[in-house]
């Protein structure tokens, strides 16, 4: 995994969105697993937005880009740049 990644993951662990029994992979779903909902995710674009200086249009509010690990990740290096 990459440190953003990383850094997701311990963002859902340590707001109880996923416990430390969980194994989770970066294609995994995180609506089909029930990891995150819709407030979870107002919650977790708030964290990726402060933490990584970076502003997500609503138009990248999408499945597409928030499923998964993978999808958040590209995304986050995609605004970064």
């Amino acid at each position: 995994m990459t440190d953003v990644t990383d850094e997701l993951m311990e963002f859902l662990r340590t707001k109880s969105f996923l416990d430390d029994t969980v194994l989770l992979d970066t294609t995994d779903s995180l609506t089909e697993r029930g990891i995150i909902d819709s407030i979870g995710l107002i919650e977790f674009v708030d964290f990726i937005q402060d933490r990584y200086a970076i502003e997500i249009p609503g138009e990248y509010l999408t499945p597409e880009n928030f499923d998964t690990l993978n999808g958040i990740t590209n995304l986050i290096s995609q605004l970064s740049k």
